[in-house]
Formats: structure tokens, sequence, C-alpha cells
């Protein structure tokens, strides 16, 4: 089974979030498993014990496409590492997401043709904002082959799972569909999610990872700081990989919330004390 991970850009917090992940994958990793980083910056995983896959940012461009969609480059991620391993599970994991169950018993799903996404969040029909807005413009359009209907419910896709039999068609199958919709001016940052959502239904028998691999993106700045205190006691300590694998266990794991619920009331009045009161003194050495 191939993981893969895509972490692009100078902002460190997406690479600290990618070591904690890969450190809690790698405690069950089998000889057969490898953990691939897509990135445009491999100097930051020279360290990882992982296979590198440097990218430059001209291939991130083009892997946008004309509409110059972001979220269209993990699809086009997938392919590219699919075309090079075509006969092998692919698991593609977002940086804020940490294994705390089982891979055996994800890859057994695989091996039995189910696909895997983090966790099923409903239909966009009966959500709000850009979800909502998306799926009046696509309702009933058919995009590779698939029509989209009230059947199709979104998943959350920090974990995207693709048994190695489904993988060709299941990319394709995203692909044509993300195109198509952005063709029809239903650009959303939740488009791609959408897309591999519909795909991963129609080619698998899709079911949720949430079981096994928790995703965060509820409580990122607890978690980034969790992770960052990880890497530097790693780094002051001179850690072996085996003494940094010892130190993500199963209690630290457990030990942050993956959500946090923060009233956006609050936020508002952060912020406009932050307008009211700027920081203006500000002091260098001379």
């Amino acid at each position: 089974m191939n993981l893969l991970y895509i972490v692009f850009g100078d902002n460190l917090s997406y690479h600290l979030e990618a070591y904690l992940s890969i450190r809690s994958f790698q405690k069950q990793l089998t000889e057969s498993d490898r953990i691939f980083v897509l990135t445009t910056k491999p100097e930051y995983y020279r360290h990882a014990h992982v296979d590198i896959l440097p990218i430059p940012e001209q291939q991130i461009e083009e892997w946008q496409g004309r509409h110059h969609f972001f979220f269209r480059v993990k699809i086009m991620a997938l392919d590219y590492l699919q075309q090079r391993y075509p006969d092998e599970h692919l698991l593609y994991l977002d940086s804020d997401t940490f294994l705390y169950g089982s891979l055996e018993t994800l890859r057994q799903r695989l091996d039995e043709g189910k696909g895997l996404m983090h966790q099923r969040e409903g239909h966009p029909s009966k959500m709000k904002g850009g979800s909502l807005k998306m799926w009046k413009r696509v309702a009933g359009h058919t995009y590779g082959g698939v029509t989209l209907s009230e059947n199709h419910d979104m998943w959350n896709a920090g974990v995207t799972g693709i048994p190695a039999g489904r993988a060709r068609q299941t990319i394709d199958t995203s692909l044509a569909i993300c195109d198509g919709m952005l063709d029809d001016g239903a650009k959303t940052f939740i488009l791609e999610q959408y897309s591999s959502s519909v795909s991963m239904a129609e080619n698998t028998q899709l079911c949720e990872a949430a079981d096994h691999i928790g995703h965060y993106w509820g409580n990122k700045a607890e978690w980034e700081k969790l992770s960052g205190d990880l890497l530097l006691r790693a780094y002051m300590k001179e850690s072996s990989l085996d003494e940094e694998l010892e130190a993500v266990t199963d209690g630290l794991l457990r030990s942050l919330p993956i959500y946090v619920h923060k009233r956006s009331t609050a936020e508002k009045l952060h912020k406009q004390i932050d307008r009211l009161f700027p920081k203006n003194d500000f002091r260098y050495i001379p």
C-alpha cells in the first residue's frame, strides 16, 4: 500500500502537521508499505524516512488546469502516483490527520475492494454556503458518465483510500467530474471533495475511515503546537527514528480534541479589538 501526502509552500505549519501524521503511520507500516511525500520543499523531509517526490512550482500550476483551481492538484497527484504504481492500493492523507487505530484493518478493507474516505457529511442540498450554491448549479448534470443526484453525498476527503483494482477508473471519473463542474461555473473550494465523493461512491463500496484515523481540521492550533514540540524535542535530543516513534503514544494522540467549537461572536470581538488597539510600538536592535 502506498500512502501519499501533498505538502506545498513555505508555511511550516503544514509541514509540522505532516511530520506528526507520518510518524503516527510509520508505527504500523509493513515491508510492503511506503510513504510518499509530494512536495515543493523536499529539503524538509530529508530525515523523515519517507520517499520524497520533489515537484516544481510550475508543475503545481499546470495541475491546476485551465480554470486555475488549486484543489485539482490533489487529483493529479493521485494520478501521478497511480501511474507509477498501478497495482497497489493508494491511501491519500491530509497533513492534519493521524492514525490512532489499525492500519491493518484499513488495508483489509482496501483488499476487499472497499473505498475509504474520512467521514460522510451528508448531501450538499441540505448544507449551506458554497456547498448548497454548488449543488444548485450542477444538480442533475452528467460528468464522466455520472449524473449527479440525491444519492451522491458529500464525504470529508481528508482521507481517500482507493483499492488498486479500482484506482484508474476512480481517478479518471474524479477528474472528469471536477473539470465538468468547473466548466459549468461551480468553482468553490469543496468542489474537488465532492468530485472525489461521487467518484468513490460510483466505483467502490465507500466506507468511513474515521474509526481509525483522526482528522483535527477543527482544532489545528493545538495540534500544530504538539507536532512542533515533538519535532523540537527530537532535534534537541538527536533522537533516532525508533525513539521518535516511541514518543507518538496512544495517550499523546488522545490528549487533544480534534474539534473545538468557537463562537463567531468571540472571533468578531477579537478582530474588532485588534483593529481598535493595533500594535504600534516596535523596537529593534540598533
